[in-house]
């Protein structure tokens, strides 16, 4: 048996302006995330996710629920990372 996948926690939005403000709020109030494209897999949704470790999700939500600011979902996915990623020899 191999070892067990990562799972990366996605923050998804309606739209660009909702998660550059959670993003900046997050930040302001010292908690961990990443912006990154949303995975196709998790939605098609505005483009702009925000990555979270599993540890911050309850500080995400606490933080989204201060300021107003809403998201549609937290996804967790297993970590898809191709290691041959741009190699190109």
């Amino acid at each position: 048996m191999g070892a067990p996948a990562i799972i990366d926690y996605y923050i998804l939005f309606h739209n660009h302006t909702e998660g550059m403000a959670l993003y900046q709020y997050l930040r302001a109030h010292g908690a961990n995330a990443r912006i990154c494209p949303v995975p196709r897999t998790a939605s098609d949704c505005c483009g702009m996710s925000l990555l979270v470790l599993a540890e911050d999700i309850a500080a995400v939500r606490r933080c989204a629920e201060e300021s107003g600011i809403s998201f549609l979902d937290i996804v967790g996915l297993p970590r898809d990372i191709d290691p041959r990623r741009d190699r190109y020899c």
